[in-house]
């Protein structure tokens, strides 16, 4: 998703992308009105900030935003209205009209709303110009009203750089080698999946629509042996309390049920040798997974060389996309039975846009004798082996990358947890180490593919700006004073936009959910509190967390169960800093105390305590990995001297570089795919890029935002 620039060519383009930019350099707020670039489809925007009267000392707020586009010799459009802080009960229903007609309902939860119509799916969209007015009311009061207004459309961002063609101050050689592209292995291994599935077997995707915040997943397969009929089903992220009984009906006939355990997952296994009955199954025959009368979850079955397609979901909107990027945290103690060892890995799986192919990493390190094997296996029926990597040996070690081609099947068993990766070593022939593969996402990978997105968020017209693989886009949410909070809170593997905002003394998130556009909104903390993002239970959703400096206490609303943990851990000075410093897939508690540089942080896991004096007062605290090995090392960038100090993790050994300026922000992320942490800088006084690539040490220079803007990825 990026472009190297080369020196020598960006003064002979400045000029004219100093008119490609003038997005970045005249602020998007026009009145009320925003625009969003537009591309050469045409396509126009109107929008219409929402106001209201406070609600029981609460002011309601929103946005609402008409799209008009050609679409094949007709016209599309498109209506969405977003609300936030309507002090009404939860499924108020407030009627909407525009130009004083009537255009449908929105509905009140927790404070948030969401309405969207679109001719496409034969819904019936009034046309809006501008001028004409907006009113969201409750029978006959208004709550909130608006004017749409209209900016002629502008062009689409390139993401080649303008302004200087080099930083201001030249970065120096590193005085320590940059970090190396692992050495390939030559050739590279025969990747041989596992043998086709039975003839008989039957698998079913399992979809539905964001359910509490969350988007659920899950994966049904059903086994014909010799001696036996077996069905098994899995469900994950099914955000209902733990212990509710889910129906699981095939054909819709009910066949058993499934009981929710920590984190929404789920399982029901049912066997004929068992004595159980297991229902007949063919191509075609249906699945669903109900809460009461609500289809959760809900499937048809194909055979193993079919493309399952998703039946149709309870919501009238498509399938959501999914990420594409997944990792897994290696430990003895995820074997069966645990393994008391030091060892730790980390094994990353990428899809291509298609979904067709999966490239694959894996490392390992500190095992406690030689590597003999690895392996990647779905655990569902009877295990398979997806890939093997190669024998590689000994007890540290980088295994080649490897692309294999996916079934539509394997991707749905990767999506709902099924993925599993071991490494053997000579002691432990079975496995040393395992882990499980879940979607991950970082505070600003809005497509999920892995690597960090280039966006800001412009305080000015409280509105996100990002590019990435899927091109340009803007999103409305927050305003001047709110905390930048993106996370993937809602599971679907890409960053969601987040704020953190005081509401009357209380701290209020609210999140923009990338699974279905919807917003989730919730009170957790105090308006002074510090908002931190982290995934403190290694369940791939980043969860609701804040530091309070007042008493040195985190507070933690962990996603997978909703169970509270609160920790006092640092002083009133400190910084707090989520960052997994011990290499298990869990965010660990950590601060850095600016007055005598030391780092103080909590291992999630084993409970020890790590200390370090590694930084001085002044220096900003940066949560990287900058040698890839899957532990955060500890690194701070200095403004002072526009210096960069990293320890690694892997080896102990240091880094020092000079790469920005004192006004610069610290913006260090995976930009190049590579699996470690890229240093970069945020120019505010030009609306620069500065990234040095970790792949192959080229510099990359980007003009995306102006002064003003704020980074997603800075935390």
């Amino acid at each position: 998703m990026t472009k190297t620039v080369k020196n020598r060519n960006l003064l002979k383009i400045s000029a004219v992308l100093m008119l490609a930019f003038a997005w970045a350099i005249v602020p998007f707020t026009v009145n009320d009105t925003i625009a969003e670039a537009s591309d050469i489809s045409g396509e126009v925007r109107i929008g219409a900030t929402l106001t209201g009267a406070a609600i029981g000392g609460v002011t309601p707020s929103g946005f609402a935003e008409h799209r008009f586009e050609p679409d094949g010799g007709g016209e599309r459009r498109r209506l969405s209205v977003q609300v936030f802080s309507v002090n009404l009960p939860s499924g108020t229903l407030l009627d909407i009209y525009v130009n004083n007609a009537f255009v449908g309902q929105i509905g009140i939860n927790s404070g948030s709303g969401f309405f969207n119509i679109d001719t496409n799916n034969g819904q019936n969209v009034p046309s809006v110009s501008s001028g004409n007015p907006i009113v969201l009311r409750q029978g006959a009061i208004n709550i909130l009203t608006g004017t749409f207004g209209i900016v002629s459309p502008s062009p689409s961002p390139s993401v080649s750089p303008s302004g200087s063609p080099s930083p201001s101050v030249s970065p120096t050689n590193s005085p320590s080698p940059s970090p190396s592209i692992s050495p390939s292995v030559s050739p590279s291994p025969t990747v041989s999946p596992s043998p086709s599935p039975n003839g008989g077997d039957l698998f079913a995707a399992l979809n539905g629509p964001t359910l509490n915040g969350v988007l659920p997943n899950g994966f049904a397969q059903y086994e014909i042996h010799s001696s036996r009929t077996e069905l098994e089903i899995r469900v994950r992220q099914i955000n209902l309390p733990p212990g509710t009984a889910l129906a699981v009906l095939v054909n819709n006939a009910a066949v058993g049920n499934l009981i929710l355990e920590g984190g929404g997952e789920g399982r029901l296994r049912l066997r004929s040798d068992n004595g159980q009955t297991v229902p007949v199954i063919t191509a075609g025959s249906t699945i669903a997974i109900r809460n009461g009368v609500a289809t959760i979850l809900s499937g048809i079955f194909v055979g193993g060389g079919t493309t399952p397609s998703p039946s149709p979901s309870p919501s009238v909107s498509p399938t959501p996309s999914q990420g594409r990027y997944f990792e897994a945290h290696l430990t003895g103690s995820r074997m069966s039975p645990p393994v008391a060892t030091n060892a730790t890995g980390e094994v990353k799986v990428f899809l291509n846009q298609n979904e067709t192919q999966a490239t694959i990493t894996g490392e390992f390190h500190n095992l406690s004798s030689a590597q003999t094997s690895a392996r990647i296996e779905i655990t569902v029926g009877t295990t398979s082996v997806v890939y093997s990597f190669p024998n590689i040996g000994g007890t540290n070690g980088n295994f080649p990358n490897a692309t294999i081609p996916v079934t539509a099947i394997q991707v749905a068993q990767l999506r709902t947890g099924l993925w599993s990766a071991v490494i053997a070593s000579a002691g432990n022939p079975n496995g040393e180490i395992r882990g499980q593969l879940t979607s991950h996402s970082n505070g600003s990978d809005f497509d999920g593919d892995g690597s960090n997105d280039i966006s800001v968020f412009r305080p000015s017209a409280g509105t996100w700006y990002i590019q990435n693989s899927q091109g340009f886009s803007a999103q409305i949410l927050g305003g001047a004073n709110d905390k930048l909070v993106s996370g993937d809170y809602d599971g679907d593997g890409r960053t969601d936009a987040a704020v953190f905002q005081n509401v009357n003394g209380a701290g209020v998130w609210i999140i923009r959910r990338s699974s279905d556009g919807g917003a989730t909104t919730a009170q957790f903390g105090s308006a002074g509190d510090t908002p931190v993002r982290g995934d403190f239970d290694g369940d791939g959703r980043s969860d609701l967390a804040v530091y309070r400096s007042s008493n040195g206490t985190w507070y933690i609303q962990k996603s997978s169960d909703s169970g509270f943990l609160g920790v006092q851990f640092g002083a009133s000075e400190d910084i707090p800093v989520a960052a997994d410093m011990d290499g298990d897939g869990k965010s660990d508690i950590a601060v850095f105390r600016p007055s005598n540089g030391a780092w103080y942080w909590l291992r999630s896991s084993d409970g020890g305590f790590g200390a370090l004096h590694f930084g001085q007062s002044g220096d900003i605290p940066i949560a990287g990995d900058f040698d890839g090995d899957g532990k955060a090392d500890t690194s701070v960038f200095r403004p002072s001297n526009g210096t960069w100090y990293i320890q690694r993790s892997s080896n102990g050994t240091y880094d020092f570089r000079q790469f920005g300026l004192g006004t610069d922000v610290p913006v260090a992320g995976n930009y190049d795919g590579d699996n470690k942490t890229d240093i970069a800088v945020f120019r505010p006084s030009n609306g620069v890029w500065y990234i040095w690539r970790s792949v192959d040490g080229a510099f990359d220079f980007r003009h995306f935002g102006q002064n003003g803007d704020i980074p997603t990825v800075n935390r």
